[in-house]
């Protein structure tokens, strides 16, 4: 829309310019039209070129490694088939994915063990509690409760508060002292900046993310990229498709 505005505006002051000015000054505004009007052509002929070159590369899936993603993995471990979802938790359309689509999926494919859904964080930096929601979740699922803490997180609009974590905490039993020291490891927020540079290697630059394909290996592989929020249709269409 921009460029648009911009082309707008020269010529509209070109209009007002012919008729305000001598026959010389419009004239020389026409002609400088022209020449604009050539440079657009060539920079449009630039950008054809370029997608066709980009359009004939051959694609080259880098394998996704699933090993030890089990705390924050759905589904059946051996399932033949993956999503992987880059998430934030104070994204409106991941928490929207979460709501409306995450229930079908499971309740088609993964609680049947046909697919295995696996999470991975890509905390926006304009999002100030998206990393401390991340860290929270990762660290509820070292003692088993990943999910638990990953739906109070969504459940709360993605606020991350010490509160919400600490009902969580109380409400799953878990060790408060440990949890808390797992907070503070520098490991984890190195795990979740592993996430973030693996899906910006594939493409990904913002969220809901999703890989959907085969895992060989224990390695997605042969995957198509979903970006933003998408129907569940959408993911039905390729696990149906990979299913035969």
């Amino acid at each position: 829309m921009a460029c648009a505005w911009v082309v707008i505006g020269v010529l509209s002051s070109a209009h007002n310019a012919v008729h305000a000015e001598p026959p010389w000054v419009a004239d020389e505004i026409f002609l400088q039209m022209a020449e604009l009007r050539k440079e657009i052509k060539q920079l449009q002929d630039k950008v054809s070129g370029l997608e066709r070159q980009l359009g004939a590369r051959p694609s080259q899936l880098v394998p996704i490694p699933l090993a030890g993603s089990d705390n924050m993995a759905l589904g059946k471990r051996k399932a033949s088939i993956a999503i992987v979802e880059f998430s934030d938790y104070e994204c409106p359309y991941c928490a929207k994915h979460y709501r409306e689509v995450l229930p079908k999926l499971r309740g088609r494919y993964i609680d049947k063990g046909l697919v295995r859904y696996v999470m991975m964080d890509f905390p926006l930096g304009f999002h100030a509690h998206a990393e401390k929601a991340s860290l929270s979740a990762r660290c509820a699922g070292g003692q088993g409760q990943y999910w638990a803490m990953h739906d109070a997180i969504f459940g709360a609009h993605g606020q991350m508060t010490d509160a919400l974590a600490d009902t969580v905490v109380g409400q799953k039993k878990m060790d408060a002292a440990t949890f808390k020291c797992c907070l503070e490891d520098p490991k984890q927020r190195e795990a979740i900046r592993r996430d973030m540079v693996l899906g910006a290697s594939i493409g990904i630059n913002g969220t809901p993310a999703f890989l959907i394909g085969t895992v060989k290996g224990n390695r997605l592989t042969d995957y198509k990229l979903l970006s933003g929020v998408q129907p569940f249709e959408a993911f039905a269409s390729i696990i149906d498709r990979l299913n035969h």
